[in-house]
């Protein structure tokens, strides 16, 4: 059985951890940082899956506004453990973040995803999730740090 509940902060051990098997390596102290932002705004969701009392999943959500669109929630970050992959646990944290767009008023929910994960492509159309376009991703370092941060955008995947 599968619960999902808000994240919190005593989370962030297991968050670390499955920030990793999606890719992205980063520090419990970067991590907890971060969250502690992300929780503490009203337009941002982090969801935590629960199976057997162990964290096996999380999703980030968020709403955006453009001029050209009305306001939609993207998923910034959604992520199952390798040994709970295919049991409904994405389903799940999906789920509970289509319901929360549904609250903040908004008709839409985007998710993009690399194009070398071609399990989750499948994993979203088999959710009803429709690919709309194929685009490039780009960025440019503007400050001193920013060299070191580009590889925080491109993740490792496993193929």
């Amino acid at each position: 059985m599968t619960t999902i509940r808000d994240a919190r902060l005593s989370d962030i051990d297991d968050i670390v951890r499955l920030t990793g098997q999606l890719g992205y390596d980063v520090t419990a102290s970067e991590a907890a940082a971060k969250l502690s932002r992300i929780l503490s705004r009203h337009d941002h969701r982090f969801l935590i899956a629960e199976a057997g009392g162990q964290i096996v999943g999380w999703l980030h959500a968020a709403v955006t506004e453009s001029i050209e669109a009305d306001p939609f929630v993207v998923v910034g970050g959604l992520v199952v453990d390798r040994g709970h992959r295919g049991q409904g646990v994405g389903r799940a944290l999906l789920e509970h973040g289509e319901a929360w767009a549904t609250e903040q008023g908004c008709a839409i929910v985007r998710v993009w995803s690399s194009t070398l994960r071609t399990a989750a492509h499948e994993f979203y159309e088999h959710l009803g999730y429709t690919k709309v376009k194929t685009q490039h991703s780009f960025v440019k370092p503007v400050g001193a740090d920013g060299l070191g941060e580009i590889k925080r955008f491109v993740p490792r995947v496993e193929t």
